[in-house]
C-alpha cells in the first residue's frame, strides 16, 4: 500500500463509559490519538450490545451519552468518528424492536458478533433472517472462530466479513487472511482497540500493509459502507 495514512478502522471500543473499551474521556482521547499516529483517519465506534444484558433503549442512552463526552475534545489529530454497535447474536434478535437503532448511524450498516460457543441452527438462522431484513450486515472479528462454523456462516448466510489486525500474527493466521481476501469476501479491518494499547492501533496498520492492493480495495469497501453515516462534530 506504500505509505500508510488515511486508514478506516471499522471495529474500536473507544466511547467512554459504554462499555469496557474505555472508562475515561482521557482514555477515549488516548485511544484516539494513537490510531490517528497509526495512519488512521475513519474509525466506527462499536461499544458491545448484549441483548441478554440491557435494552437498546438503555444502550442508547448510554452511547448518547458517551458521544456528546467526546464531542467535548478539540478533534486536532484524531481521527473522524462514526458511531454504531458490536451486537451480539442471540437466537432470535432478528424479531427485536429497535434492531435498526444499532446500524452505524445514517445507515443500514449493522455489525454482529457470534457468540464464543457451538453455534446451533437458530443462530445460523438468526443471522440469515437479519441479513434479508435489508440490513448490511458485516460479521465482526471472523477469524477469532472456528474455520468450520465460520465458513459455513459465510457461505449459507452470505454475509461479509471484518477481520482484525491481529489475525496476521502467525503464519496460519497470514495464510487464512490471504484466503479471505483473495475470496472477496473481507469488506473492513479493525483493530478492536480495548484501552489505550498501541499494539491493536500497529496490527491494524500492519494487515492494512499486508493486504497490499486488497488492502486499498477494502478501504475503498468501507467508505462505500460510510457515504451516508453521521460522525461526530467535535465542539471546539
Amino acid at each position: 500500500m506504500g505509505k500508510i495514512s488515511d486508514l478506516t478502522d471499522f471495529h474500536a471500543h473507544i466511547l467512554p463509559g459504554a462499555d469496557h473499551g474505555s472508562s475515561s474521556l482521557e482514555t477515549s482521547e488516548t485511544q484516539l490519538r494513537i490510531l490517528y499516529g497509526a495512519g488512521v483517519r475513519r474509525v466506527v465506534a462499536t461499544p458491545h450490545f448484549y441483548p441478554n444484558a440491557i435494552s437498546v433503549d438503555g444502550f442508547l442512552k448510554k452511547r448518547d451519552a458517551a458521544e456528546r463526552s467526546l464531542a467535548s475534545l478539540s478533534g486536532e489529530r484524531m481521527p473522524r468518528i462514526y458511531v454504531g454497535a458490536e451486537v451480539l447474536v442471540c437466537a432470535g434478535i432478528d424479531r427485536m424492536p429497535g434492531l435498526e437503532k444499532l446500524c452505524i448511524k445514517g445507515t443500514n450498516v449493522l455489525l454482529l458478533e457470534m457468540p464464543f460457543t457451538k453455534w446451533n441452527e437458530s443462530l445460523f438462522e438468526t443471522v440469515y433472517n437479519i441479513s434479508r431484513r435489508g440490513f448490511k450486515v458485516v460479521m465482526a472479528h471472523i477469524g477469532r472462530y472456528p474455520s468450520g462454523q465460520s465458513q459455513r456462516l459465510i457461505s449459507e448466510c452470505g454475509v461479509p466479513v471484518q477481520l482484525n489486525g491481529e489475525n496476521i500474527s502467525t503464519l496460519r493466521g497470514r495464510y487464512k487472511v490471504m484466503r479471505w481476501l483473495e475470496a472477496g469476501i473481507v469488506c473492513a479491518f479493525g483493530s478492536d482497540i480495548h484501552g489505550p494499547s498501541k499494539k491493536q492501533a500497529k496490527n491494524l496498520a500492519s494487515i492494512y500493509s499486508f493486504a497490499g492492493e486488497y488492502g486499498e480495495k477494502i478501504n475503498e469497501k468501507c467508505s462505500y459502507l460510510l457515504k451516508d453515516a453521521e460522525y461526530i462534530k467535535f465542539s471546539k
